[in-house]
């Protein structure tokens, strides 16, 4: 009874758990305890999860399959948290493996799914080519899963085996991969947050400033362009076309914000354990940027949700080149013409009739079709 007292308050491991998870002659983290704080923390973790989760399966039928199917990897990971919570202490086991791989598939899914509607807007407003077809958005989201998978597989089967150190384990407050293989973190994972990270910011800077009318592309040549004052005369058909384009880019855009203090905390948490040092960075502050993290598929549903009657992808909107904008000479009679009670109401209705049918022909939207300037 004594012992249990001597344990430090929040703590629910026997002392003999408690006494591997403070052994400093433990090379190889197996068992952690969890304090009281971290326990709050780590709720609230799950909880970022569950938001995420449950806002995800809200719109599981929409296009947007693949950023959605990563969320909810994403989010049952940080939802597996909630054993820890009870348990008060997070250990190497089946689960805790199970945990590591959801994570992994989740978190490099969401990292390469963002970069992949990042890569679709450029390749669709840059290049000029929009791609329409369903068989090449598949393909695309075909690849992306199956080069996930792989890395995850080649992981946790090569780095198996007698004398190798688990590749699942504690690190400390969930399970994913060991610390032991820093390498693979980086290029398991890590690598696309950053990479993701990069890339969007790259382009999101010309494309905002195509949107606003200060760079226009060659119609010939994908790498030239020219700079000049945005023309305050520009047709509010073509501004909207723009803007809609862009639309895309807020999912690599919130992503970016999302990611950013998770891997500046990360990466200093790579310098310290450079060498064999020790990790100092506080579990609050851990906890906190996970949590923030957390949120991304609650974040990408909200950008769904609200955006999606404006977005050139997922929206319908009558096809109006942005290179030509509309004829004013069309809706100026048609404006005096209804004006001027030219038209009957038969016609009219008749007209109507006709132009609707029309717009629905224009208006159909495949999955995969991307903005092109």
């Amino acid at each position: 009874m004594s012992s249990i007292d001597n344990l430090p308050n929040g703590i629910i491991c026997t002392p003999e758990q408690y006494a591997i998870s403070t052994s400093l002659s433990s090379i190889h983290t197996t068992l952690h305890c969890l304090t009281r704080g971290e326990s709050i923390g780590l709720t609230i973790v799950s909880q970022a999860g569950i938001i995420s989760l449950v806002a995800v399966v809200y719109v599981w039928t929409i296009i947007i399959f693949s950023l959605f199917a990563a969320d909810v990897l994403q989010a049952i990971g940080a939802v597996m948290d909630v054993k820890w919570v009870h348990d008060g202490r997070v250990q190497i086991g089946r689960f805790c493996d199970a945990q590591g791989i959801v994570q992994q598939l989740g978190e490099t899914g969401v990292a390469i799914a963002t970069l992949t509607i990042a890569a679709y807007t450029f390749v669709g407003v840059w290049l000029g080519k929009g791609v329409r077809s369903l068989r090449v958005a598949t393909v695309v989201v075909s690849t992306t899963w199956l080069f996930v998978v792989l890395i995850v597989i080649l992981g946790n089967t090569v780095n198996r085996g007698a004398g190798k150190s688990r590749f699942q384990a504690p690190t400390p407050y969930w399970c994913w991969i060991s610390k032991d293989y820093l390498q693979l973190r980086i290029w398991g994972e890590y690598f696309w947050f950053w990479v993701t990270l990069l890339f969007s910011i790259v382009v999101y800077v010309p494309l905002y400033l195509w949107s606003r009318g200060n760079i226009t592309f060659d119609d010939h040549s994908w790498w030239k362009l020219h700079w000049h004052r945005a023309d305050e005369n520009t047709d509010p058909a073509l501004t909207g076309i723009r803007r809609r384009s862009l639309i895309m880019l807020l999912y690599p855009l919130v992503y970016c914000m999302l990611i950013l203090p998770l891997s500046v905390v990360r990466w200093i948490g790579f310098v310290q354990e450079r060498g064999g040092g020790e990790n100092k960075i506080s579990a609050t502050a851990t906890l906190a940027v996970t949590a923030i993290y957390g949120l991304s598929g609650a974040s990408n549903v909200v950008l769904l949700l609200t955006t999606r009657p404006e977005s050139v992808l997922f929206g319908k909107h009558p096809y109006v080149s942005v290179m030509r904008a509309p004829s004013p000479v069309l809706s100026t009679n048609h404006d005096e013409r209804s004006e001027s009670g030219y038209e009957s109401g038969r016609q009219r209705a008749s007209k109507d009739r006709s132009r609707e049918a029309g717009e629905e022909e224009v208006e159909e939207v495949e999955l995969g079709r991307l903005p092109s300037r």
